[in-house]
């Protein structure tokens, strides 16, 4: 029997639709990835499983019960048990501590028994000592008992989340980010841990995770979620190399992006700004740096997401950072620009040392930062955004060069920037950047939930930068269009650089791009079609009334793949496997 079956879940968020019909099966004893984008609708499908959010129409069914309306903590005690990509541990109790809370709450122990000292009670006590022993002794934790869960080290703070779920009991272990913070190392590590705690806990997991050297390394069967919808499904060689994941993870290539629609011209949203006598050569690879990035650590709270981060920008040279979610790039951008404090490293601008400045001091240097999400105060007018730039040269702006670049602006000049679309917001950001008279300007996912076509003319912005002598460092997820426009580019992989190359050589080695986003590529092959019926389990019902067999789950995953592709029930399927075996 099917473990967990999703049907038709649909969610929305006021208008924006993240999951729509969206169906999947996870059989038991399987370890089953879930990936996609930003924003592909992994959490929101994840948090309708464990309860945090309910859908508005859809199935959930658990082990042949629906979860329909059933509260989180009543689907923990069914065996649905899950890890946070935030680390939620107790941090002033120790890691024996952590994993005998949850035992205690399930096993319904009484305070009063516990203060008497009933036998049954201090008998419980001891059980649950032993269990959560035992759990450490599995997960390789068992030095850490006695130690308080804040003072580890995130790599281990992981895998005591892990034990932690586990102390619980659970038929489904729902992980959430695991590999979040881990280096390379780690994260094999944790692979071999997870196949461990499948055999030894006899668990079946749903994974969730940016890290695709673990999802393809430890899952069985992935799912690809693409604006909440499902792209594709199969098994981790095929969907490494499907033509619609890699184009979802790193864009469509810049010449169908740039195809106008049909019916008519397109409106111009950018207009080259005159550079005459004003024009620079971009730098050539032998010129001094006017970024460098040296050694580079840093993180959140226990987390450390980047280490040993190395790169260097020359003036009027376009450099692109790319990489799979997760990978550091964001946080490599903030600890430049001294949002988030570096642990360790140098950052050298314009000849001067800025770790740990100030951003207001970094941004006065002429090092402008559009951060994720653009950064902008949405009840404040067009025009009083952009003489915001006055705060950083010290003299009012003329907001007029603004204008110049975007004549959609000017339209729009009075009206509040959280009333503007995507695309004219994103070209305010860029705007107030362009008028502090920046030497570089650092561009975070400026494509981010804007149509292919806006993208690409705001693309042609970073060309006029070039031209001007101003350096751009770019995180970007239209990898495709990066590339075109970039002199260098830098792959993040497991917080670090994993791989510098100029642009141009990058743009011809499409198998080592998709390979840093979707793991390498092993054999050539196509994911399953999506189906409206998850895994194309169609179950003969007389056959399941009369016959039940207990198969491991990539038996069960074989015949549900053979019985799609021959268009036949799985039964039918399964009684000829056994009519052949009988002969």
């Amino acid at each position: 029997m099917t473990m967990l079956r999703v049907r038709d879940l649909y969610v929305r968020f006021g208008g924006v639709v993240a999951l729509d019909r969206v169906s999947m099966d996870l059989n038991r004893g399987e370890i089953l990835g879930l990936i996609g984008p930003n924003g592909a609708g992994k959490t929101t499908l994840f948090n309708c499983i464990s309860g945090v959010v309910q859908p508005e129409a859809g199935r959930i069914i658990f082990e042949g019960r629906s979860l329909r309306l059933v509260p989180p903590h009543e689907r923990a005690r069914r065996g649905i048990a899950r890890t946070f990509q935030n680390l939620q541990l107790w941090g002033s109790m120790t890691v024996l501590e952590n994993l005998s809370v949850p035992m205690d709450a399930l096993g319904r122990r009484s305070t009063l028994a516990d203060a008497l000292g009933n036998p049954l009670s201090r008998f419980a006590e001891r059980a649950t000592v032993e269990r959560a022993r035992a759990i450490l002794h599995v997960l390789d934790l068992e030095s850490y008992a006695d130690k308080l869960a804040g003072d580890l080290p995130a790599g281990i703070q992981r895998r005591v989340e892990i034990a932690r779920a586990l102390a619980m009991r659970p038929k489904l272990l729902l992980l959430d980010e695991p590999a979040a913070g881990l280096d390379a190392s780690e994260t094999r590590h944790l692979a071999e841990l997870l196949h461990t705690v499948r055999n030894r806990f006899h668990v079946s997991m749903l994974l969730v995770d940016h890290d695709m050297s673990l999802v393809m390394r430890v899952c069985d069967y992935v799912y690809v979620l693409d604006f909440g919808k499902l792209l594709a499904r199969g098994r981790p060689a095929d969907i490494r190399t499907d033509k619609k994941v890699i184009a979802a993870y790193l864009g469509e290539p810049a010449s169908e992006t740039t195809e106008a629609p049909s019916g008519g011209a397109q409106e111009a949203v950018v207009v080259p700004i005159d550079t005459a006598g004003g024009v620079h050569a971009p730098a050539s690879s032998s010129g001094a740096p006017l970024l460098e990035v040296s050694k580079l650590a840093a993180g959140y709270g226990p987390l450390e997401v980047i280490r040993d981060v190395n790169l260097v920008v020359r003036p009027g040279e376009i450099v692109a950072c790319i990489g799979a979610n997760g990978a550091g790039k964001t946080t490599t951008l903030r600890a430049i620009s001294g949002v988030v404090k570096p642990r360790a490293g140098r950052v050298t601008f314009d000849g001067r040392d800025l770790t740990g400045r100030a951003p207001e001091h970094i941004a006065a240097l002429g090092l402008a930062h559009i951060p994720e999400g653009r950064g902008l105060f949405p009840r404040m007018s067009v025009e009083d955004t952009l003489l915001l730039a006055s705060d950083n040269t010290g003299s009012r702006v003329d907001i007029r060069i603004a204008f110049e670049a975007f004549p959609r602006l000017k339209q729009r000049r009075m009206q509040a920037v959280g009333t503007l679309s995507g695309g004219e917001q994103q070209m305010v950001a860029i705007a107030r950047a362009l008028l502090a008279g920046p030497k570089l300007v650092m561009v975070d996912e400026m494509s981010q939930g804007l149509a292919p076509t806006i993208v690409q003319q705001l693309f042609e912005i970073l060309a006029v930068l070039r031209r001007q002598g101003i350096a751009v460092l770019l995180v970007e997820q239209f990898v495709e269009a990066a590339l075109d426009v970039a002199d260098r580019a830098y792959i993040f992989e497991h917080g670090t650089v994993g791989h510098e190359a100029p642009a141009a050589e990058l743009r011809g080695d499409r198998k080592l791009i998709s390979g840093s986003y979707l793991g390498s590529a092993v054999d050539d092959g196509a994911a399953i079609p999506a189906a409206a019926n998850g895994n194309g389990h169609r179950p003969h019902v007389e056959l399941l009334e009369t016959l039940a067999l207990k198969v491991p789950p990539a038996v069960k995953r074989a015949i549900e793949e053979r019985a799609e592709q021959e268009g036949r029930p799985a039964g039918a399927i399964a009684l000829e496997l056994l009519e052949g075996a009988k002969k």
